[in-house]
């Protein structure tokens, strides 16, 4: 990013994602403060999706993040998948943890 982002900018690229995808169901989400590569402090937007990896891929697709760039991750509840990207000139972090029953 080349730009600091303040919380409200933050929040204004969240509604603003929301805004633009009402057909899609809504995640949980959150503002994170993160350190920025120049050591400020910089705002981001994290959207998590629970028990789907279809919503996660329709919300990555939504949001135009690179699938190359999806992380996936092993650890002791199951397994989780994530996409970094920017968004509205705003840091944004798509994640799930899938239901290991479905």
């Amino acid at each position: 990013m080349t730009t600091l982002t303040s919380r409200a900018d933050a929040a204004h690229a969240l509604m603003m994602l929301l805004a633009e995808h009402p057909t899609l169901p809504q995640p949980e989400f959150e503002l994170y403060e993160y350190e920025s590569d120049t050591g400020d402090p910089d705002w981001g937007v994290c959207l998590v999706v629970n028990d789907s990896l279809a919503l996660f891929e329709q919300w990555r697709a939504a949001l135009d993040l690179d699938p190359d760039l999806i992380d996936y991750s092993a650890c002791s509840h199951g397994a989780s998948l994530s996409a970094v990207g920017e968004v509205h000139g705003v840091s944004v972090e798509l994640f799930a943890v899938p239901d290991p029953t479905k």
